[in-house]
Order: C-alpha cells, then sequence, then structure tokens
C-alpha cells in the first residue's frame, strides 16, 4: 500500500493534492478502501506517515475528514523528501534509453522516482525533438503551454503547476532544442535618428525613470532642443531591469552611450546600480549633467523627508561617475533619508541644454 501511494503521489500533476484523488488513483488500480477495512486502516497509516516525514503537508485551512478518522483533505506534495529507492522497471527503463538526442538521461536514470512523475512531460518532449525539424519556433510561454499545459511552467516555475525548467535541465535541453524563444517586455521608447544612424555615427540613448519627466524629455529631443540624443527610453521604475533586455528589439548596441536619470533617493540609485550590473555589456552611466541641474536648482535644502522607508544600499558605482562637490551633496541627500525628485527638471529647464550642450555634458 505504501508503495502504491507513494507512485500516485509522485506520478500527481499537481503541486497540491486531495485524498480523495488518492482514493480515486486507487479505486483505479482495483482499491477499493471502504470495502476492505485492513487496507482503510493502512491507507489512514501511510498517509500519517507521510505527514510525519514532511512528504505531505497539510494546507492553512484543510477540513479533518471522519471517513479518514479526521486527516487533513488538503495536502502540498514535497517530492524532494521522498527518496529514491525503487529502480525504473525494465519496461521504463527501455523506454528512457530510446529518448532521441540531444536529450540527456543522466538524472533520470538514477532517479526513478522522478522519471514517474515527470514521464508524461519527458514523453512530450521526445516527441517534439522527433519532429522539432517541421516544428515552428514558439515563445516560450507558447511551447510551455504546449508541453506542460501550464504557460509559466518555463518562464516563472515558482507560480505553475509543473516545474517545467527543471525539468528542461534534467534533461540538459535548452529553449532552441526545443524549438521556443524568450521574448522581452517591451519598454515605452521615443527616437530621433536612432535607426538612420546605425553604424555610422555615436548615438546616445537616454533611459528616464519616471513617466512625466520621460515624457519632457522625449519632447526636447524630438523638438530638437535636446541635440545629441537618439533615443529616449521610459525606465518605469524597476521594471527597466527586466525590460532593458528589449534594447536589441529596437537595435540598441553595447557600442552606443547609454545614460540613466532617476531621483536622488536611495531607490533610484539601486535601480541604476542593479542595471548595471546586470547588463555589465552596456556602457550605462548617470546623467550626470541632468542630476548635476536639479542639485543646483533645489539644491540639498530643497531634498524632501522620503513618504516611505527606502532601503540603504551601495552608492557606488552611482557616485563614482561624479565630481567630488557633486557626489557629496548626493550622498548628504539621500544618507539623511531625503530625496530629490526628477520631476525638479521641467519642460521651461530644457533650453539650458539646447545646442548638444546636454550631450556634450553627459
Amino acid at each position: 500500500m505504501e508503495r502504491l501511494i507513494r507512485t500516485i503521489v509522485l506520478e500527481h500533476k499537481n503541486k497540491r493534492i486531495h485524498l480523495t484523488e488518492i482514493e480515486s488513483a486507487l479505486k483505479e488500480r482495483g482499491i477499493n478502501l471502504f470495502a476492505d477495512q485492513l487496507r482503510q486502516h493502512k491507507f489512514i497509516e501511510t498517509v500519517d506517515s507521510f505527514i510525519a516525514r514532511g512528504i505531505l503537508k497539510p494546507l492553512k485551512g484543510a477540513r479533518p475528514l471522519q471517513q479518514y478518522r479526521g486527516l487533513p483533505d488538503r495536502y502540498t506534495i514535497h517530492r524532494d523528501v521522498i527518496a529514491d529507492t525503487a529502480p525504473l522497471s525494465p519496461e521504463h527503463r527501455n523506454e528512457l534509453v530510446s529518448l532521441l538526442p540531444p536529450i540527456r538521461i543522466d538524472h533520470y536514470a538514477t532517479h526513478a522516482d522522478e522519471y514517474l512523475r515527470d514521464r508524461d512531460y519527458i514523453l512530450r518532449i521526445n516527441d517534439l525533438i522527433r519532429r522539432r525539424g517541421d516544428c515552428e519556433v514558439l515563445t516560450t510561454n507558447e511551447r510551455s503551454y504546449e508541453l506542460f499545459g501550464d504557460e509559466k511552467a518555463i518562464g516563472a516555475p515558482a507560480d505553475a503547476a509543473v516545474d517545467g525548467a527543471l525539468i528542461l535541465k534534467n534533461l540538459r535541453l535548452t529553449l532552441e532544442d526545443i524549438r521556443a524563444k524568450q521574448v522581452y517586455e517591451p519598454f515605452f521608447w521615443i527616437e530621433k535618428d536612432f535607426s538612420n544612424l546605425q553604424g555610422t555615427a555615436e548615438r546616445t540613448v537616454l533611459i528616464v525613470e519616471n513617466k512625466d519627466t520621460f515624457w519632457t524629455l522625449q519632447q526636447g529631443v524630438t523638438d530638437g532642443v535636446l541635440a545629441g540624443i537618439h533615443l529616449v527610453i521610459y525606465g518605469e521604475g524597476n521594471a527597466i531591469l527586466k525590460k532593458f533586455e528589449y534594447i536589441e528589439t529596437v537595435g540598441g548596441v553595447p557600442d552606443d552611450r547609454y545614460r540613466y536619470f532617476g531621483d536622488i533617493d536611495w531607490e533610484g540609485i539601486s535601480i541604476y546600480n542593479r542595471l548595471c550590473a546586470r547588463y555589465p555589456e552596456y556602457d550605462i552611466r548617470p546623467a550626470t549633467a541632468l542630476y548635476a541641474f536639479i542639485l543646483q536648482k533645489a539644491g540639498p535644502a530643497g531634498a524632501r523627508p522620503l513618504r516611505r522607508p527606502q532601503r540603504a544600499g551601495s552608492l557606488s558605482p552611482f557616485l563614482d561617475f561624479f565630481d567630488a562637490e557633486t557626489g557629496d551633496a548626493i550622498r548628504q541627500i539621500v544618507t539623511a533619508e531625503r530625496y530629490l525628485p526628477q520631476e525638479v527638471l521641467n519642460a521651461t529647464d530644457l533650453s539650458r541644454f539646447g545646442d548638444g550642450g546636454l550631450t556634450s555634458a553627459l
């Protein structure tokens, strides 16, 4: 009974299971728990054991079921706790070794329980490999739904019913192997001569943290007030950390000049530092002239207390690009838990940066 219930739990497609689902799976195998008190007792004993060993964890709000002597009705399955003691049957081993390259079977050959759990998905993947010459390339989420019945299984397995990314890792497969491509969430952008200058001249890309300032600066660029800036991106706060991958889609390359402009506060500086760390191949620097301008216009004395607490972090590499006086002013503001919003700069200020003055100072 224990081995059979163990197999049922392992083969269950979801992370959560109801006791009635185990009962139904046993009935399909010819075991009626309520027709045999001995088997019913063994069932309850086995589930109790699985709970004690951490294989099954009762969900919050689970209801006690009287027919199972008060056992909770719903559980989270912790498959990693189940020891891999049962070898594969000859039939399953033959099936495993017949999988097509580039599938690697090393992991599942020594993890029989995991193979039984993931078998249906693995066979679907093998079928895809067999016919992949005739398969169009799908997006990651599209392929994920096709193979795992859950669009998040590959890209966001923590939010999915099955960890498709782990299965692919165990099989040593890449997105290319399963004819899938990663698509990136687009950012909002405005360009002026960015495409026309590709490969012929140095191009400058300005990333702006907040929406209002983005609209002000992009208008200055399209009107010709801010000469020398060829692409303005709305960073949308922390969203730019993922969305920046879209830069390749709009034709951006590492050789372009990238400048970042955000609020003077811990959060704005953290966004810049993390952006640089995530994309080291791109030379992303602070838009020093814009930061210096809002400091000059408002001054450290004009900085306001933070509306909500922010997590302090490193000021480097952000401050490394500023002169000592400007860097000290920024440090004074953020360490005092105050801030200057980039909205200090407005449309009436843009003429001060015309005729390439801004670009040359960035």
